[in-house]
């Protein structure tokens, strides 16, 4: 008979339960882990799946969705490149991370140093690898101009690692003013209270005093709006990056400021993991005391639905939430 673990099941939006279910089994597959984890941190995409906002999605999710930002410790390995004992950062398949074990595929995890310790900052790594390889498709940016647009924990991850890279202007656009406070402590040349649509008002009234940025960064998403705030903010000849992710499969791109700016629209999502996570581990071990500050709040997993509900109103300054895996 399989062993039994604890996991989080979301029945409904809004709603999780804890159930008791089969623990995985990685004998018949290759290039697996299977991770216990200590730390788990949300994501913005985690979101509209406890929210009901993905149309598409039914419920129940998965058990253990919707999770995929994870740190702990290997079990069982069918990798050469894991052994049990080893510290990761993994995703789980599925994005199940919300349980007592979960499996990772070897190409989707990283091993984490032990001197780094396991107070679950390293969870920081997966987000991360997302917006090195963001800048990466962007190319060079030094002496570049650039407009975050959101300032999330992923908008601030773009402005930290923007200044890191060399760009000479960085202008972060988000309606919260502690975003914006925080931001600024990352070294950003400007930062706008404001939400870009608002900007864009401002913008269309006074020419004069807007400075297209060269690159507009849409780090909002889950709506359709931003990115043609983007499109209208940018220089002409600029680049729009696509970061947020989007809930809806048709967006209505106000098509003629695109194509009279001769602008460039670049998607960016899922990096080449075995390549990216080990690249954030490497920016994450050097500037760890920057980074780190990210961290605004510590709850344990049986408080589940409060931090959730948190991260999706933007309360308390909450920027990243860890959920401790072994207080259920």
């Amino acid at each position: 008979m399989a062993k039994q673990m604890k996991a989080l099941h979301v029945v409904r939006p809004r709603s999780f339960e804890q159930v008791e279910t089969a623990q995985p089994d990685i004998a018949a597959g290759a290039d697996r882990v299977i991770v216990q984890p200590s730390w788990v941190s949300m994501c913005g995409s985690d979101i509209p799946f406890f929210t009901g906002s993905k149309r598409h999605k039914s419920y129940p999710l998965p058990v253990g969705a919707p999770i995929h930002e994870c740190f702990g410790k290997v079990i069982e390995s069918t990798s050469d490149l894991f052994k049990p004992g080893d510290q990761v950062v993994a995703i789980p398949e599925g994005d199940q991370g919300l349980s007592d074990v979960f499996v990772a595929q070897a190409a989707k995890t990283v091993k984490i140093p032990a001197e780094l310790g396991d107070d679950g900052t390293s969870c920081l790594i997966q987000p991360l690898s997302t917006v090195i390889n963001g800048i990466d498709r962007l190319g060079d940016v030094k002496g570049k101009s650039v407009a975050v647009i959101g300032l999330g924990s992923i908008g601030l991850f773009f402005c930290w690692m923007l200044k890191k890279r060399g760009a000479a202007r960085i202008v972060g656009i988000d309606p919260l003013e502690g975003r914006c406070e925080f931001a600024k402590r990352l070294g950003v040349t400007e930062t706008i209270p404001m939400r870009s649509i608002e900007v864009l008002h401002g913008a269309r009234q006074n020419p004069m005093g807007w400075n297209a940025p060269d690159i507009c960064v849409e780090a909002v998403g889950h709506q359709m709006e931003t990115i043609n705030d983007s499109l209208a903010l940018v220089r002409q000849q600029g680049t729009v990056m696509a970061f947020g992710v989007p809930d809806h499969n048709i967006y209505a791109i106000e098509y003629e400021s695109f194509f009279r700016k001769n602008a460039h629209l670049v998607a960016c999502v899922t990096p080449k993991w075995d390549e990216y996570l080990a690249k954030a581990r490497d920016v994450f071990i050097e500037d760890r005391k920057v980074l780190e500050t990210f961290v605004t709040h510590r709850l344990p997993i049986r408080e589940v639905g409060k931090a959730f509900t948190m991260y999706e109103r933007h309360e308390d300054g909450i920027i990243k939430a860890l959920l401790d895996m072994t207080e259920w």
